[in-house]
C-alpha cells in the first residue's frame, strides 16, 4: 500500500455507515474540490480464509467497521463535503474538537496493511483443513487443524482410533491432497 504524506496533513477518522467505508472512499477520491486539501485515504482490511463447499476460500474483511482514515489538512473543507453528502462525519471528542490520531497509531495501522499484502493463501492453514505430518514421530500420518496460534498449530489425528489432540509447528505438516 502507498501512502503520500503531505505536509502539514495530519489523519483523522470519519464516521459513516457499516458497509458504506469502500464507496465514501472513493467519494472522497473522486471529488475534484476535496481533492485539493485530501493527502490519502484508507479503509483497513485484512484477508481471512475460510473453507466453503470443501474449497478454501479467501475474502477480505474491513478491519475497523463503520470507519474511513483521512489524511487532510483542511477539516473544515472535509467536513463540509461529508455533510453535504450526508456520508458521515469526522469523530469528536466529547467537548466537539476533532482531533488528529497519534503519529504511532496512524503508522501501526499502515504497518498492518503493508503486511496484508504480504499474506500468501499457500503458506496458511485453516481451522477444518485435512493436512498431512511430514515431520517428526507422526509422519505421513493425517489430521485435521483445531485452531492456530503463530507458528503452532493444534490438530486432531486419529491414534489406534482414538482422537489425539497435538501441538505442531507451521513447518511440521503440509496440506492434504
Amino acid at each position: 500500500m502507498e501512502t503520500k504524506t503531505r505536509k502539514n496533513m495530519k489523519w483523522y477518522i470519519v464516521r459513516t455507515q457499516g458497509n458504506h467505508e469502500r464507496s465514501l472512499m472513493e467519494k472522497l477520491k473522486s471529488d475534484k474540490t476535496v481533492e485539493k486539501v485530501l493527502g490519502d485515504v484508507m479503509v483497513p482490511t485484512e484477508y481471512i480464509f475460510y473453507v466453503k463447499n470443501g474449497k478454501k476460500v479467501k475474502r477480505e474483511k474491513v478491519l475497523y467497521p463503520g470507519y474511513v482514515f483521512v489524511e487532510t489538512n483542511n477539516t473544515g473543507e472535509v467536513a463540509a463535503f461529508l455533510k453535504e453528502t450526508s456520508s458521515g462525519g469526522f469523530l469528536r471528542e466529547r467537548n466537539g474538537d476533532i482531533k488528529p490520531m497519534r503519529k504511532r497509531e496512524i503508522n501501526n495501522l499502515i504497518g498492518q496493511q503493508e503486511n496484508k499484502e504480504e499474506v500468501e493463501e499457500m503458506d496458511l492453514f485453516i481451522v477444518g483443513e485435512k493436512i498431512e505430518i511430514i515431520d517428526g514421530p507422526f509422519k505421513s500420518m493425517a489430521g485435521v487443524v483445531n485452531s492456530i496460534r503463530g507458528e503452532k498449530v493444534n490438530i486432531n489425528v486419529s491414534i489406534f482410533g482414538r482422537e489425539t489432540n497435538m501441538d505442531l509447528n507451521v513447518n511440521q505438516i503440509t496440506k492434504k491432497q
